[in-house]
């Protein structure tokens, strides 16, 4: 099952030579699409709900009954209390899966060995309207907050790890300091000399002064790259932005271990 704010759904895969995940979404979704728990939210009582309806379809499968919920979506509205569904066909052309893909290459999700026999858990899928394939998840995190969180060769504004910077500030570097978690995130932990919170992916030009270094952080350094790219396309000149390796974090771990985890 997937589920995402106040909406659910349900399907059996692989059920006697049915449909499979593939035939649903066959091709993974480009970084970043898919809202990452913090930001999309669910309701509290959605997965004991769906988890019910998951136990049910496994009764019936130990139990060989039919009506099982194979080649058809349940879709669960819980701000309308309705059911609905969808047909799902199997695709004649999908080709054989053998094997699992890169998925930290692919999507930036952390990397899956393709000969791997350990049993990987993938994350679940947000909106059916949203997603496009399972991402990889660990510990708990989505893709958004992707572990090994390497900077990019490629990235035209400035990474710094926290001793780094720390080092910088006690030198009296005074950059304008973005916070770009929700503000629930912010509530819970922040760097204490914060001038701004702006969510990455509404993050614009006049979060910022015009002016001067940017210090951009976030929980885990992904979403802090991608509001300093979406900066850069807005106009900002990319010297002037410093991402935070490893976002907060990293920094409670390295810099100030009496900040509260989340």
């Amino acid at each position: 099952s997937a589920i995402l704010a106040f909406e659910g759904q349900l399907s059996v895969f692989n059920y006697k030579g049915g449909p499979t995940y593939r035939d649903m979404l066959p091709t993974p979704p480009p970084p970043g699409e898919v809202p990452s728990c913090a930001e999309g939210g669910v309701l509290g009582v959605l997965p004991g709900t769906m988890g019910c309806l998951q136990a049910t379809e496994v009764i019936k499968l130990l139990l060989g009954k039919e009506g099982i919920a194979s080649g058809r979506v349940l879709i669960f509205d819980a701000l309308k209390m309705k059911f609905g569904e969808i047909g799902l066909a199997k695709s004649k052309d999908r080709e054989v899966i053998n094997e699992l893909i890169d998925y930290k290459g692919f999507c930036a999700g952390p990397k899956l060995a393709p000969t791997t026999t350990q049993s990987v858990e993938l994350s679940k899928p947000t909106s059916f309207n949203l997603l496009k394939a399972k991402a990889g998840a660990k510990n708990g995190r989505t893709m958004d907050e992707a572990d090994n969180d390497e900077a990019s060769s490629e990235d035209a504004f400035h990474s710094i790890e926290p001793q780094q910077c720390l080092q910088k500030l006690s030198q009296g570097w005074a950059p304008w300091v973005l916070d770009v978690r929700l503000q629930t995130e912010h509530e819970i932990v922040a760097l204490p000399f914060t001038d701004k919170v702006a969510p990455h992916r509404t993050v614009k030009e006049d979060n910022i002064p015009k002016v001067g270094d940017v210090l951009v952080y976030c929980k885990g350094g992904v979403r802090g790259k991608k509001a300093c790219n979406r900066l850069i396309e807005l106009g900002v000149q990319p010297d002037r932005l410093y991402n935070l390796e490893g976002g907060i974090m990293r920094w409670q771990k390295e810099i100030d271990p009496s900040m509260p985890r989340y």
